[in-house]
Order: C-alpha cells, then structure tokens, then sequence
C-alpha cells in the first residue's frame, strides 16, 4: 500500500521563528558572565541540543566547579535574556515563506506537530497567531533524550495518530536532522552541510518550500 502524507512534523527555531540569532545573543551574554567565549559557529553546533548539554559544556571550559542548582540558574538566566529579546514578536518573526507554506498544508488538511528543544514555542505560535493550526507540541522536558536522538520526532507522530511513514518532519539544525534520519520519516533540511545533503529533500532556505512540492518529492521518493 502507498503512503500518503498525513503529517508535518516542524522543529521551531530556525524553521519556523527566525530566532536562531537571538539564541546567540541570550547564550553569548551568559557565556560571557562565566568567563567563556561563545561564536556564531558554536550556536550553529548547539542547535536544537538540549539546554543542560549546552550549559554543562560551557561550565567545563572554566576553572570554576559549578552545582547542579547553579548550573540549572545560569541556564534560567540565559532563557530570561532570551524571552525579553522575543517579548514583542509578531506574525513579522516568522521565517520567510513558512506562514504560507502552513496555510497550504492546512488547506490539504494535514496534521501539525511542533518537535523543538525549546520551551517557548507555544508562546510565540500564540504570538503568530497559529497556536491552534499545531495538534501537537512535544514537551521537551517529557524526553528521555534530546537530539540527535528521534525520540522527539516519534513521540510527536505517536501524538499525533499517524504512521512514521506518512510523516515528514522539517529541521534546520544538524543534530535534529541527523535524529530523523534515523526514523522512517520523509526528511527536509534547510541549510548546507553533509548531513543535510542526505535529507530526502534539501532547501537552501525557508522561501523554497512550498506544500506542492512537498507532496510530489514525498510521493516519488
């Protein structure tokens, strides 16, 4: 029997909400408080990598022996520095392309699931206005392991009733990617890189993916 698309599973940041800079600046400013340096290119690596990994790798490149609670307040304090640069975003924020990309796939009626590491993806799709297109979003905190392990990507087609197979889920960092790719989903990356180069389909950016498209790669893969 032929599968069909039944569901689109989404990361958030970067895919979605053009937040991946702001991450930068939220991290940065707390790396920087603990004596540590943090790039552009080490907030490309730690895309959609669970914040604890981030935070105990960035407290090890100090001298300082730091406790679990104050390891937990400096990754508290790196997410208030990140929710007062996203306080005031709109519909505007969103990633060029993907409101109507959305408004496309809804129309076919396919299902929608948010799979991020983030915890303030429900805010800002309240803030876009389209909380209530999105069936389901995984809470990250419920995962035993973040990416690139798929746990999350499985339990959002669990959530969402549909067979891996009639899925497709759509990530814009390495280690998401390489967490659907090692489940039966139709994969899309965006971005550049060998691990994106495996995905089924590969987009330079956001403005290239159209739900026609989608649907004629996904069928004749």
């Amino acid at each position: 029997m032929t599968n069909r698309l039944q569901a689109v599973i989404f990361d958030f940041d970067g895919v979605i909400a053009d937040t991946v800079p702001l991450y930068y600046e939220a991290t940065k400013k707390m790396a920087l408080e603990i004596g540590v340096s943090f790039t552009r290119e080490d907030n490309l690596r730690y895309q959609g990598v669970p914040r604890k990994v981030l935070i105990d790798d960035l407290v090890a490149q100090t001298d300082k022996v730091f406790t679990d609670k104050e390891k937990e307040m400096l990754g508290n304090r790196k997410s208030d520095y990140y929710k007062a640069l996203i306080a005031e975003f709109t519909v505007e924020n969103m990633l060029p392309g993907m409101y109507e990309f959305l408004k496309e796939l809804r129309e076919m009626g396919i299902k929608f699931g948010i799979a991020s590491s983030s915890s303030n993806a429900p805010f800002l799709l309240e803030r876009f206005g389209i909380r209530d297109w999105f069936d389901c979003i995984v809470d990250p905190h419920s995962l035993k392991k973040g990416k690139p392990d798929p746990e999350i990507f499985l339990t959002a087609a669990d959530c969402l009733g549909i067979d891996y197979h009639e899925c497709a889920a759509i990530e814009d960092g390495q280690a998401g990617l390489s967490g659907i790719l090692q489940t039966p989903m139709f994969s899309v990356g965006i971005g550049q890189g060998d691990v994106f180069a495996k995905a089924d389909w590969q987009v330079a950016s956001t403005r290239e993916l159209s739900a026609k498209t989608l649907l004629e790669k996904f069928n004749n893969r």
